[in-house]
Formats: C-alpha cells, structure tokens, sequence
C-alpha cells in the first residue's frame, strides 16, 4: 500500500516540473474531485505570463456552490499558507499569488498542493483532477502535463489526425459545439437566478464589474466575455494613449473604447468549451476590471458600472 505522504510528494515533484514548463500564454487548473452533491469543485490554478509575471490563483467563495464555501477557519489558513484576500471592492474574487522571474516553482508547487490539502480536504492525489490549455495569445498544442492523475473530463479513445498543412479537416458539427457551449453555460450559472439581456448576453457579478458572456457564430464559434469599465468619456488622444498602454502590458484580453465607453473583452473558442473554461475567462477579466476601472475613472472621469450616484448620499 502506498503512503499517502509518498504519493504527495511525487504528486508536488510532477506538478513543479509542469509549472516550470509551461508556456506562454498557458493555464493549468489543478481541482478537487466535484462532489455532486455541490456541483462544482475547488481548485487551485496557474497562469503563465512570461515577462508579465506568473500567477496562481486559489478558489474564492464566489466559484464555490452554497453550503461548499470557506469557513473563516479555512480563510485563514490561506492567509496563513501566504494567498492575498480579494479587495474589499473585489468580493467574489480568487485568492492570489504572483511572481516574477525567476518564479519559485517548487515553492509554487508547495502552496498549491497544501492548499488542496489543508483548505479545500484532498486525502490523497487520487482526489484531484486537472486541465490544461491556451489563451488566445497561444499558438500550437499546449502539452499534457505529465502530474498522473485524470483530466477533468475524459480524453477521447481515439482523438482526431493531426491536422496537416494545406489539407482540410472537417469542422466539430455546428448542434455538437451549440450543445456543449449551453451545457458548459447552464453548469456554470448553476443555482444562479440570471436571465440574459435582450441582446442574448448573459450578465454575471465579479467583483466590481459587470461581465457579459456572448456566444459568437464562426468558424470556429467563440464565446467572448466582456465588461463595460468606465462609461460616458470621451475619445482623446491621452485616453487612446493610456489604453494603447495597458494592452501592450496585459496579457489576457484587450482594452479599448467605443460609443463613449471602455471595455474590456477576451474571446475563448466555444468548441469543446466547459464551466471551468468559461469561469477562468470571468476571473481573469473580473481580476482586470477590478483594478482598471478605478484607475481609468480617476484619470479620465466618468462612471463605473455599480458607483453610487452622489445624490442617493445626500
């Protein structure tokens, strides 16, 4: 019988050596088995940004189903394990950590699989699942990572040929991908009273911002997630200055302004897509509008989508 404390430490070995081969523009999602009582699993997750930074991101109470929520007690292990608390203007926002070159993986390793461990109860490897993938500023085949336990969902028996250079490979069938872009939707506002706009978005809270989640027709279909930041500006060469700025130094998404308003928006493929996938795409941007909104309305005036107009402080 393996010790459960040799199954983790190979467990924490493989995942270092997956953090430290990762590529640009590439996640990593490590979860706790889903209860199905809840619905949903917790998990800790990893963000490579290269230059930008690498970030690691621990499962918040807004991603967390009722009744499966942190406890204060687990609040503060992950404070004591070294997380950063979401803002008070963020709630419903991950735990976070960040690093810049040269990142620590094995210490990396070490948070994630004692989080897993002393905050969100794995007993053993065998509890975990993982996925893995590209944002859009990846190009190719992200790489399995090698951490010997299963993919949150199963790998097909017999995946599909490579695609060749110059020849045509037939595109997932239109109903396939619809279906499992409004499964992927339906689990993931799950016990959520959220009915979509009469544009067909479906409006979603994270944090301080307002995010909207729209389907796109194509080859291949997208799902593009935005959020409107600040509204009534108006167009200067200063604004398109500071936003040119922002975009040449974020890695995911894009900032930028139309009809007196700037967004921000990150565009996903919808073949294949999942919860987890649609949920990653809402931190990221939730995380980034969190901070840019503030900023730019300081600098460019305006108004945020959830400020208190002055006259209901009178």
């Amino acid at each position: 019988m393996t010790d459960p404390r040799d199954a983790w430490a190979e467990f924490e070995a493989r995942l270092t050596a997956a953090l430290a081969a990762m590529e640009h523009a590439t996640y990593l999602v490590v979860s706790v088995a889903a209860d199905p009582r809840a619905g949903a699993s917790a998990y800790v997750q990893f963000a490579q940004g290269g230059l930008l930074g690498f970030r690691a991101e621990a499962a918040g109470n807004h991603w967390l189903p009722p009744g499966h929520g942190l406890r204060p007690a687990q609040e503060e292990r992950l404070v004591a394990l070294g997380w950063q608390r979401p803002g008070a203007a963020s709630e419903g926002r991950n735990w976070i950590r960040e690093w810049q070159e040269p990142v620590p993986f094995a210490d990396a390793a070490d948070l994630a699989v004692r989080t897993l461990r002393e905050v969100y109860g794995a007993s053993s490897p065998d509890d975990l699942r993982y996925r893995s993938g590209g944002f859009p500023a990846h190009h190719g085949v992200v790489p399995e990572p090698g951490l010997g336990i299963p993919p949150d969902r199963p790998i097909p028996e017999h995946p599909a040929a490579p695609l060749v250079p110059g020849q045509a490979h037939p595109a997932p069938a239109p109903d396939e991908t619809e279906a499992a872009l409004q499964a992927a939707l339906a689990e993931f506002v799950a016990g959520a009273d959220l009915t979509p706009d009469r544009d067909g978005d479906l409006p979603i809270r994270v944090g301080s911002a307002l995010m909207f989640v729209r389907p796109v027709a194509g080859r291949p279909p997208l799902l593009q997630v935005f959020a409107p930041l600040v509204s009534g500006v108006d167009m200067t060469s200063a604004l398109l200055e500071s936003l040119n700025d922002i975009n040449r130094h974020i890695l995911f998404g894009r900032v930028f302004w139309t009809e007196r308003e700037v967004v921000v928006s990150m565009e996903v493929t919808a073949v294949g897509i999942s919860a987890a996938q649609i949920a990653f795409a809402c931190v990221q941007l939730g995380n980034l509008a969190d901070h840019l909104d503030d900023v730019l309305r300081g600098r460019f005036g305006g108004r945020t989508m959830f400020e208190v107009p002055k006259t209901l402080l009178n």
